[in-house]
């Protein structure tokens, strides 16, 4: 059971580590810098949390990111389905707890 932990959590970490790349087309650090920069930080709290502060639940990051939660805008008319999936992949990726977290990579993976 432990060794089934570990090998999750190494495959988590690995498919965050690559899932920014793996959205080919999709420029999310441009993105990120374009329409999340102004109200958040990678590494401490801006307006916003800090990336490495939010939710490593990636249906939460999805949801939160295209319909916005409190002062958080929607994105759904401002970015496309793909800009919204790597946006959600890079936060996530920017968690240092993702790797700890095998539903990170699949949300399923645990049902």
């Amino acid at each position: 059971m432990k060794k089934t932990s570990l090998l999750l959590a190494a495959v988590a970490a690995l498919t965050l580590a690559t899932a920014p790349l793996a959205s080919a087309g999709v420029d999310v650090e441009k993105i990120f810098k374009k329409k999340c920069a102004m109200c958040h930080k990678v590494d401490k709290k801006k307006i916003g949390p800090a990336l490495k502060d939010m939710s490593t639940d990636l249906a939460v990051l999805k949801e939160t990111i295209t319909n916005g939660r409190k002062m958080m805008p929607k994105f759904k008319k401002k970015l496309t389905g793909e800009e919204i999936d790597a946006m959600v992949a890079f936060v996530a990726s920017k968690n240092p707890n993702a790797a700890a977290n095998p539903c990170a990579a699949n949300p399923c993976a645990a049902k």
